[in-house]
């Protein structure tokens, strides 16, 4: 009886294990940069890059990804992407300088993209009816517990060891889910896979990447510069070929139809506008509690504890919530709660104690915790059946782009506020620029870090309630079990980094 039920569970248990650890390596990484620049000397774009790299990747290769595994094997690209994690992991750990972590993370995506576009198909084929809500829940408590603790894991990590154990912590777990999924998931194809496509890959990956590069190194550079420029033209002529690439497939691998759909284009803008505002939050606030008011690594993670242990409980009851009031309702307070926890938190100042950001973070706990399963359950619900698995690997790009995007363009807005403290001290007296002025400046550019961020959840709130219908959630043809399990996963969630 207990062997059966070892084989029953063997490939939830190899999914949750690679959950764990793409979910663990959002977090927990955040908590690490300040310890990570200077153990290399990098600097501020040094930083956005290593969490940047991590969500390109994995955003510009997560939907041709899920095409080859349709192909060739889920249970092989599986396999294929816990090596490449955790080669990459490896990598991470021993890095000599920042920009070989930068590579590194890089190659995590890559790794990450392939466990993100296997997982859910892995199990949608091993298990049916109730042992899919099952295993769907499970999937999603794994999520938002990997959330939840990371900053709190990470921080104690770094204070018994140092910052490189986060990365090698990952090779026991991934050898782990390598004996479990070669022991026990079974091998899946799509009789009928769509064809890869290597013009729409390009041009994605060029149009994103020239973007968040333009945004990271546009104020080292100049944002006059000739290559700054070139970078941002690049950008929306490669995104236009895309989108005109996908345009005329027969099987797009981003179908636009979808998007003419108003409800599924309103939860891709949550999905976006949450992970936007959120993930640069993140970075830039831990940095302000470890550079100005002189926290370690495990005091950083514990005071974003109240963000992300509330995201994990609206999580659990979002689909309750959801049974009760429409899916577009719960949107438009998801984000309101986002853009006015970022609106207070500009309350925090260089001076004052960081309880004064608690209400603000508490309100981003609440956002972040009821958009994921709702903007879910709202893919699943428009998209029919057969494009369930395209529906929320866009979902899933759209989360990452914002995570991407979010952390390059705050950094942009970050480092031009901080930039002129620079110019401030080269007019000022010699020794009239003390340590309280830079702080003071550090905090003055978190402020606007703040303000954007809530400018994008409240347009991303006005965008979800114009746009998003007032849908019934579970999905259609979905079993009502099925379907809640599926959104309190926060399916095609992505990396929440």
């Amino acid at each position: 009886m207990a062997e059966r039920e070892t084989w029953r569970w063997g490939p939830l248990a190899a999914v949750c294990l690679a959950q764990l650890l793409l979910m663990l390596d959002v977090t927990i990484v955040i908590v690490a940069l300040p310890d990570v620049a200077r153990d290399l000397s990098g600097d501020l774009q040094s930083m956005q890059l290593i969490v940047d790299a991590y969500a390109l990747t994995l955003a510009a290769l997560l939907l041709n990804t899920g095409a080859i595994a349709d192909r060739v094997g889920r249970r092989l690209v599986f396999l294929i992407g816990l090596v490449v994690f955790g080669v990459a992991s490896a990598l991470c750990g021993v890095a000599g300088s920042a920009a070989f972590l930068v590579v590194a993370r890089g190659l995590q995506g890559i790794g990450g993209a392939m466990l993100f576009a296997t997982g859910l198909a892995i199990l949608g084929a091993a298990y049916q009816g109730a042992d899919r809500a099952k295993a769907l829940g499970a999937f999603g408590a794994v999520f938002g517990g990997a959330v939840a603790l990371g900053p709190l894991v990470g921080g104690a990590i770094i204070e018994l060891a140092n910052w490189r154990w986060i990365f090698l912590v990952n090779l026991p777990v991934v050898v782990l889910a390598v004996v479990i999924a070669v022991r026990y998931v079974p091998e899946t194809r799509d009789e009928r896979p769509r064809p890869v496509d290597w013009i729409g890959q390009l041009t994605f990956t060029v149009g994103i990447g020239a973007l968040v590069c333009a945004l990271i190194k546009g104020g080292d550079w100049g944002w006059g510069d000739r290559t700054t420029l070139t970078l941002f033209a690049v950008a929306p002529v490669s995104l236009g070929l895309f989108t005109f690439s996908q345009a005329r497939q027969r099987q797009p691998m981003f179908d636009l139809a979808l998007l003419r759909n108003r409800s599924f284009a309103g939860g891709a803008i949550a999905a976006f506008a949450t992970s936007a505002s959120l993930f640069g939050m993140f970075v830039y606030l831990t940095l302000f509690f470890q550079q100005v008011e002189n926290t370690n690594g495990l005091e950083a993670g514990t005071r974003l504890l109240p963000v992300t242990v509330l995201a994990f409980f609206a999580a659990a009851g979002a689909g309750r919530l959801s049974a009760v009031v429409s899916a577009r309702l719960v949107l438009t307070v998801a984000l309101g709660c986002t853009a006015l926890g970022l609106l207070q938190m500009t309350m925090l100042d260089s001076g004052s104690s960081w309880t004064v950001a608690l209400p603000g973070l508490v309100l981003c706990g609440l956002g972040f915790g009821l958009a994921n399963p709702t903007v879910a359950a709202v893919t699943l619900a428009v998209a029919p059946p057969h494009q369930a698995a395209t529906a929320t690997g866009m979902n899933s790009t759209f989360r990452q782009v914002g995570v991407a995007s979010g952390v390059a363009g705050m950094g942009a807005i970050f480092s031009h506020a901080l930039r002129s403290v620079d110019i401030a001290a080269r007019r000022a007296p010699a020794g009239s620029l003390d340590s309280a002025a830079v702080h003071q400046a550090f905090a003055t550019a978190l402020d606007r870090v703040f303000f954007t961020g809530s400018a994008i959840a409240g347009v991303g709130a006005v965008l979800a309630a114009v746009l998003i219908r007032p849908v019934e959630t579970p999905a259609v043809g979905v079993p009502r079990e099925e379907a809640s399990g599926a959104a309190a996963s926060g399916v095609g969630a992505g990396s929440a980094a």
